[in-house]
């Protein structure tokens, strides 16, 4: 028997993303990986934790080590609801609300129930992996739609419309990720996050917002300027979705989306047949954090540290990399992008920096869902310490001057 032979058709488009390739490569403990987009562990409260795992087994000993319903625990999504209209102006009801085993479960539940094969899904220049890896994997076709510091030019978006509907693809989904996006960085402006939430209301496609990093954001930066494009009016088209892995802990899994009652119901059945329900315990602990009142505290101090973190990047590329790299700073998230010289394959350039220099990052030509640009890069500054971000920037920029040379 062929194996291959037994595939269903959307087995046989999976692929593995470059990123999860690359993971054992890249994160050796003799490399300086600045490929690791994953938050520090340091910025875990792991006391208060422990307090809360202690008094929870204590108080309600099995409980809490039940099954949960596949919506979500009811007092959670009340509190997420609450919280989501108080810190970033989001109206949702728990009738419009869902939880999830990780914001990248709710993205791939998403697509299971909004794509059918050929449907159009339009996505950022760069764009984030693990989206359009689900969304392939529901063999939609992928439009690649040009950015600006601003965010997506709408302009572009309105011509790639235009074309997919021209050559026979329904127009289904606008994936965005405005607030610190991974991989580039960017934050939109909020004038074009209303001009989209316009523009796909009047062409009838749902968006799709990813908004993992909106509450890491930078000194300097105003808070009231990330507000959401499901903040806007007449936003009932856009699925919101967002995590607690960032401010948190990643390894709880508690991520959460609103969405239209209809579609996020749907979700719900798709949820009842792939996980049935978000981990009990990880969604108490979220909520017993909530309630004690210590998130604003801990989003503070995971701000403060990836603050400090990208600080010290910034001083190290402006010594190593002015007048050789091309970039914007970043103000929020895990991320910084990196535009190289024409001529650099950044790829090629990844295999020699890790076997002289033990230095590793990530190729930036997988983030585009077309064709890309093979001279640019992803750094995560989240994870590698001071003195090696010094470090390996420099031996990264000695690099690429060899390779121009």
């Amino acid at each position: 028997m062929n194996p291959d032979e037994m595939l269903s058709r959307d087995a046989r488009v999976m692929r593995s993303s470059l990123i999860r390739q690359l993971t054992g490569l890249v994160n050796q403990p003799h490399v300086i990986s600045f490929a690791a987009g994953s938050p520090n562990a340091q910025t875990f409260p792991h006391e208060k934790l422990r307090q809360i795992l202690h008094d929870l087994v204590e108080r309600e000993r099995g409980h809490v080590f039940q099954y949960s319903v596949t919506r979500g625990n009811a007092e959670l999504i009340q509190a997420v609801c609450e919280r989501d209209r108080s810190l970033k102006g989001v109206e949702s009801t728990p009738a419009e609300t869902l939880l999830a085993s990780g914001s990248q479960q709710g993205l791939d539940f998403i697509a299971r129930v909004l794509l059918d094969p050929g449907d159009a899904v339009f996505v950022e220049t760069p764009s984030f992996i693990g989206a359009m890896s689900s969304f392939e994997n529901f063999r939609a076709k992928l439009f690649a739609v040009e950015c600006d510091e601003d965010g997506m030019d709408l302009g572009h978006l309105a011509r790639r419309i235009a074309e997919a509907r021209s050559q026979g693809h329904p127009c289904k989904l606008i994936y965005v990720v405005p607030n610190f996006q991974n991989p580039a960085g960017t934050v939109w402006s909020q004038a074009r996050r209303r001009a989209l939430c316009d523009l796909s209301r009047q062409a009838g496609i749902v968006v799709l917002e990813d908004d993992a990093y909106g509450e890491l954001y930078f000194d300097g930066v105003d808070p009231q300027a990330l507000a959401p494009i499901k903040s806007c009016a007449d936003s009932g088209h856009v699925i919101y979705v967002s995590t607690f892995s960032k401010i948190l802990a990643p390894g709880l899994r508690v991520a959460w989306m609103h969405g239209p009652a209809e579609i996020i119901q749907r979700i719900e059945y798709c949820k009842e047949t792939g996980d049935l329900c978000t981990p009990t315990l990880s969604q108490r602990l979220v909520l017993e954090f909530l309630e004690r009142g210590w998130m604003p505290a801990q989003a503070a101090l995971a701000r403060d540290f990836y603050t400090a973190k990208a600080r010290t990047m910034q001083t190290a590329l402006r010594e190593h990399f002015s007048g050789l790299a091309r970039w914007r700073a970043a103000r929020g998230g895990l991320f910084q992008w990196l535009d190289l010289p024409e001529g650099i394959d950044a790829l090629g350039l990844l295999h020699d920096s890790l076997e002289q220099d033990q230095v590793a990052f990530i190729p930036g030509g997988p983030f585009f869902a077309e064709a890309g640009r093979s001279n640019a890069l992803r750094l995560s500054f989240s994870n590698v310490r001071d003195e090696n971000i010094d470090i390996g920037l420099s031996r990264l920029s000695r690099r690429i001057r060899q390779a121009l040379a």
